[in-house]
């Protein structure tokens, strides 16, 4: 971008959250902000539950805040789809933004915007069938492709001058390989402004594999927060819970798989966490020469993904990721055909299909003929977004379940292992939050309850430091001027 003189049209900043579902709950994440020389946007993501016809309604409308050709640039926290996957359908509507994401990560994004608009593509044929309707699909292949002409990868952990006006940092937030929190610089005449938006944090007390070290930021004018675990001040991830979470995976396989023939089912993410469960996996059974059975991969995405994975990992991590992948146990299944077949084995064996959410993909294939199965266990490995097929699936008092308009029994075990989620936990939030020199913090991404229940904890927190920020929690309608 060239220098661009500062305007003395509008010397203000104005942030909004541009009625995004990420200013109620956890999904579909975009932050608008308006400078006096630019119109920028904070994430572009998916709104995504277990209806999919008023995710498509919701991801279809046009934004009340702006109109999507006057936006000019867009920050991307990192590639999970209620972060990223609604990008293309702004590119399509007429935006033409710089469009900024962290070094090497242009890959595994290409990958995850390629296979959602073949997913749109199939979910609005059987919307128009369902609803009697003609709709055109969020973006196509193409559109999707047109989009990702206007992405740049930037380093992390560098001050990157745009312009007079905008400078900005990426910092990694620990959440999976290539996440980052962006830090932007905002001058207005002889004054600059900061804002710190942190995108998802990691769990900063678990080495989790190929996702980088979460690094802290110390100063900021607004802080706008995740919030995720906001109301789990109970829930603890940290060392202890992952060693006792690894012997519980093995406890499991081992009942389960080779004692008693059974199948054991993992839904999760086709990004970073399912790459994190198979190096898991290996670490348990890599020198076990007993252990003979499969360890399936069934998501073509995932293993587009692993290829990248390939590509852009380095030192020990590329070193693990490598040894696993010639495990003589791991499988990839890429064919349909091939997918089929396995469902309709009867081969006792681990399973990771996608997606996390149980809301797409061939899991819920998979889930169909197990979920009926007392001989089967559905291994759920982190957090599930409330009204999605996992979150539901977890529910103890539930008796049935209906996927894809038909009510299945559920006879099948099922447990959680809470350590493998990805985000921070409550503690961890209320630690660095307030340690943060700001004026303001802003608790977004994450569900009513959790926004309120971190704000208490953070209030409590910043008065034993002394911290005068101010905490608000967002809403849909949430704007004000910096």
């Amino acid at each position: 971008m060239e220098l661009i003189p500062i305007s003395k049209k509008k010397e203000k900043i104005t942030i909004s959250f541009c009625n995004e579902p990420a200013a109620e709950d956890v999904t579909g994440s975009m932050l608008y902000i308006e400078t006096p020389n630019h119109k920028i946007l904070v994430d572009a993501g998916l709104h995504q539950t277990n209806d999919r016809y008023e995710d498509f309604l919701v991801n279809n409308r046009k934004p009340k805040d702006f109109k999507p050709k006057e936006i000019d640039l867009i920050f991307f926290t990192h590639n999970h789809g209620d972060h990223c996957l609604l990008a293309p359908k702004l590119y399509k509507d007429g935006c033409r933004a710089k469009s900024i994401v962290s070094q090497d990560s242009t890959g595994v994004l290409a990958q995850m915007i390629m296979d959602c608009a073949q997913i749109n593509m199939r979910d609005v044929l059987v919307i128009n069938t369902q609803q009697n309707k003609n709709y055109d699909s969020l973006y196509s292949i193409e559109e999707a492709e047109f989009f990702m002409k206007f992405v740049s990868e930037y380093p992390v952990n560098e001050k990157i001058k745009l312009d007079n006006e905008i400078s900005f940092m990426l910092i990694p937030s620990g959440h999976l390989l290539g996440s980052v929190q962006v830090l932007l610089y905002i001058t207005i005449g002889m004054c600059t402004k900061t804002i710190l938006v942190t995108g998802d944090l990691g769990n900063r007390q678990i080495d989790n594999r190929f996702v980088g070290k979460f690094v802290p930021i110390e100063h900021a004018d607004i802080v706008i927060g995740e919030s995720t675990y906001g109301d789990r001040p109970d829930l603890k991830t940290e060392l202890k819970e992952r060693e006792n979470d690894l012997q519980k995976l093995k406890s499991i396989i081992d009942t389960q798989v080779c004692e008693m023939h059974g199948r054991v089912l993992i839904p999760t993410f086709a990004q970073s966490r399912i790459q994190q469960l198979v190096a898991m996996i290996y670490e348990l059974y890599k020198n076990d020469t007993n252990f003979t059975h499969k360890i399936y991969v069934d998501s073509p995405l995932s293993i587009r993904i692993f290829k990248e994975y390939s590509s852009v990992l380095e030192g020990k991590d590329l070193e693990i990721f490598n040894e696993m992948l010639e495990w003589k146990n791991l499988q990839f299944i890429q064919e349909s055909e091939d997918s089929k077949a396995l469902v309709a084995s009867k081969e006792p064996c681990v399973i990771l299909s996608t997606a996390g959410m149980c809301n797409v993909g061939r899991v819920r294939h998979h889930l169909k003929a197990l979920v009926g199965n007392p001989n089967a266990t559905i291994l759920f490995v982190g957090y599930s977004t409330p009204g999605t097929l996992a979150s539901l699936l977890k529910d103890p008092k539930r008796d049935t379940i209906t996927i894809d308009t038909k009510e299945y029994p559920i006879r099948c075990a099922s447990y959680l292992l809470k350590s493998l989620s990805g985000h921070a936990p409550y503690w961890q939030l209320v630690d660095y939050y307030s340690s943060i020199n700001c004026s303001k913090i802003i608790l977004h991404h994450g569900s009513p309850k959790a926004k309120q229940g971190l704000k208490n904890g953070l209030e409590k927190e910043l008065s034993k430091k002394c911290n005068t920020a101010r905490v608000v929690i967002a809403n849909s309608s949430l704007k004000f001027n910096l």
